[in-house]
């Protein structure tokens, strides 16, 4: 069956397309195990046989050249699988150490903690807004913990001026830190923070 491949027929290559193309489409789908990719193989060599027969040179027989060529196909498609597979693998590896990295740190944010900061920024920036001898009264009752009378003692003021003073700070600390707390964890923090 060797013959000069540019004194092949039509006629001849039909029947030899028609003969071989089933077995070479299962010995390719046996390596890609995919029917249309071995398909497609299969058929770009014969195609490939018949453009180029008049500048081949064939050592062995037609069909064995064509085979030749649906295994070069084969390993070309599993090598660029290997490749896309291995693309693949490196984008899920990445993606999983991302979404890893992000899990731990979101695991280890204390959104408690961050709240509490900024709520303690905003409370040390109203007591420093606060005018004497509100803010003296104020720190000496929510953070030395002092009574109201040991305040009006050492101010000199009245029991009942003490507790207005603290009412209007806390009515402040309310409207700054509306949008962060209700008014009921306002003065549970307050009385938690210390300075």
């Amino acid at each position: 069956m060797t013959l000069p491949a540019r004194h092949i027929t039509r006629e001849f290559f039909d029947g030899l397309y028609a003969d071989y193309k089933p077995r070479f489409i299962r010995i390719a789908r046996s390596y890609v195990r995919d029917d249309m990719v071995a398909e497609d193989i299969v058929t770009d060599s014969f195609l490939y046989f018949w453009e180029h027969r008049a500048e081949l040179t064939i050592t062995t027989s037609v069909p064995a050249y064509v085979l030749g060529a649906v295994k070069h196909g084969c390993l070309e498609w599993l090598r660029n699988e290997k490749n896309r597979l291995n693309i693949r693998q490196k984008i899920h590896t990445t993606a999983y150490h991302s979404i890893q990295a992000r899990i731990a740190a979101l695991e280890a944010c204390d959104p408690g903690q961050l709240f509490a900061s900024e709520v303690a920024a905003i409370v040390q920036e109203e007591i420093g807004r606060m005018p004497e001898p509100m803010r003296g009264i104020f720190v000496a009752s929510r953070f030395e913990g002092k009574t109201y009378q040991e305040i009006a003692d050492t101010t000199g003021i009245s029991v009942r001026n003490v507790k207005a003073a603290i009412q209007k700070a806390l009515g402040i600390m309310r409207e700054a830190l509306k949008d962060y707390l209700p008014a009921w964890m306002i003065a549970l923090f307050i009385n938690q923070m210390r300075f």
